[in-house]
């Protein structure tokens, strides 16, 4: 187990050549956000581009492109065909609160036809990220499950089917992926309470990073997150190796392993601690990834320098109000202070 250092990160930093164009420093194809979570896709794609990615595309509904290019003009949209939602069937003894917590399904669901579509991107991307405000939903297995309460049966599929049928697209891909957020959330329960799991082994493509939080990684391994928080450094390796993938376990002290070496990452506050701030990482992740460090590598760095604009955005906005998307412009002070540049006066 090691602790990050500063003179470590600043090694892991990427050359920046002066003859260059954007395909030098990568792709990043962001599949993220959905009707309720679409500041989820701002923040991701952002923040891989702030982290010096040449090309972000955004995958997602249409609205939610809609909503995210009219924040910034910097990130390329890629609008994918919605489905009409799917409804469990209504009983007539159904009470009100469960109708009206229909007003609030996601309409916006993601078709899985849409994969196809996604063709041309996947191979072209330099790094793909999954996740961040994609909001997975309920499988139609679960509507068939007589026991669940009427207002669980009332819940639409989300984008369910949709992320199954991307995670089989990846399972032959080479780039580096970063899964976050419901991405996780759907492969802990397709792997523990999917009816589905005899018949389709589920296996996280090569070169990929999961970000789970503690409760996150509680759900993938299945056990209580009080055993997690006791022993955060094992279960994350332990994790590693069960899934053959990066973990990032998120919170205080946050510790990155590969099932083999365990980093423990020095920087960040409870400022962090607010949402979107996972969202910010995610791109960051992405970004490095996109101009070729390896997914340990990436991680290590992203991790401590999305600590380190947290840890600066505090000292100049209080730890209680630091937003999420206060980090992006941290951003750039992190990278600033760890490789030493003093700002240019004109």
């Amino acid at each position: 187990m090691q602790t990050l250092t500063k003179e470590y990160i600043t090694s892991l930093l990427p050359m920046r050549p002066d003859n260059s164009h954007k395909a030098t420093f990568g792709h990043v194809l962001n599949i993220a956000g959905s009707m309720h979570y679409r500041g989820a896709a701002y923040l991701s794609s952002l923040s891989a581009l702030r982290t010096g990615a040449g090309y972000v595309t955004l995958a997602s509904s249409p609205g939610v492109c809609q909503s995210v290019s009219a924040l910034t003009p910097n990130i390329v949209m890629r609008p994918l065909p919605t489905r009409p939602v799917i409804y469990a069937e209504l009983s007539p003894q159904m009470t009100d609160s469960v109708c009206i917590g229909l007003q609030s399904i996601d309409t916006e669901s993601i078709d899985e036809k849409a994969v196809i579509q996604l063709h041309d991107l996947l191979e072209k991307a330099s790094v793909i990220t999954v996740g961040s405000g994609l909001s997975i939903g309920q499988s139609k297995d679960e509507f068939n499950d007589s026991t669940a309460p009427l207002s669980s049966m009332a819940i639409a599929e989300g984008n369910h089917c949709f992320f199954l049928a991307l995670l089989g697209a990846l399972q032959t891909r080479s780039q580096s992926m970063v899964f976050d957020a419901d991405a996780l959330n759907f492969i802990s329960h397709f792997l523990h309470h999917s009816p589905r799991k005899p018949q389709t082994p589920l296996h996280l493509p090569k070169n990929s990073i999961i970000t789970p939080h503690p409760k996150e990684l509680a759900r993938l391994l299945n056990i209580d997150v009080e055993a997690i928080q006791a022993d955060r450094v094992h279960y994350a390796t332990e994790a590693a190796k069960q899934l053959n993938t990066i973990v990032l376990l998120k919170g205080y002290h946050t510790v990155i392993s590969d099932g083999e070496y365990a980093f423990i990452n020095p920087t960040g506050n409870n400022a962090l601690a607010k949402a979107g701030s996972g969202d910010v990482l995610t791109g960051i992740i992405g970004g490095f990834c996109a101009q070729g460090l390896s997914p340990l590598n990436a991680t290590c760095l992203g991790v401590y320098l999305h600590g380190l604009a947290g840890d600066l955005a505090a000292q100049a906005l209080s730890e209680y109000s630091v937003l999420a998307s206060d980090l992006l412009d941290y951003i750039p002070k992190a990278i600033k202070q760890i490789t030493n540049v003093k700002p240019i006066n004109v």
